[in-house]
């Protein structure tokens, strides 16, 4: 393939005698033109270095540490005298609680409310909603709760089902019913 660049005396030669030099054509703009084009290459002024490497390394180590500390912070925090219990609150007000240590058959308790019934079912340790006349089922989608802090909601019936951990003198020692207060009122 022979290309050959063409020079500005040819260029000119090519034009109309009469069409000034400077005048603004009337083509449009974006028509392909067959001339190389002489405006610079876009070259990215930014190079990455190992101080940006340094950079996006902590901040996932940042990240992960956030991510372990959560994860962590729910965990079950048992002592030798403490037990986990699930609690069960309707519009706020508790219904149900039993401790799921002591549970050593299957236990299950049901709640009729106006809009419908829902039932919790208990085993050796773990709770959850088994059934639930609601329409999206996400209470019973939750699975079974085994861990201080975990939690399985019903916005329809304005249920709240939780796990926490409660020591020998009946005090919480890890509960996380604020982060969930605003749901059930």
């Amino acid at each position: 393939m022979n290309l050959q660049r063409s020079t500005r005396a040819e260029t000119q030669a090519a034009a109309p005698q009469n069409a000034p030099q400077n005048a603004p054509s009337n083509a449009p703009s974006n028509a392909p033109s067959n001339a190389p084009s002489n405006a610079p290459k876009y070259v990215p002024k930014y190079r990455f270095c190992r101080f940006d490497a340094a950079v996006i390394v902590l901040v996932v180590l940042i990240a992960a540490g956030v991510a372990f500390q959560l994860f962590f912070a729910t965990r079950s925090t048992l002592t030798a005298d403490s037990h986990l219990e699930a609690v069960l609150t309707v519009a706020g007000e508790e219904v149900w609680r039993t401790n799921l240590s002591d549970v050593t058959t299957q236990q299950t308790h049901k709640v009729t409310l106006d809009a419908g019934s829902f039932t919790v079912t208990a085993e050796s340790g773990k709770v959850r909603i088994s059934a639930s006349d609601c329409p999206d089922q996400i209470c019973v989608r939750t699975g079974s709760l085994s861990s201080a802090g975990q939690t399985a909601v019903c916005l329809p019936f304005k249920v709240v089902l939780k796990v926490i951990s409660v020591d020998s003198k009946g005090s919480i020692t890890q509960d996380t019913s604020a982060l969930y207060d605003a749901i059930s009122k």
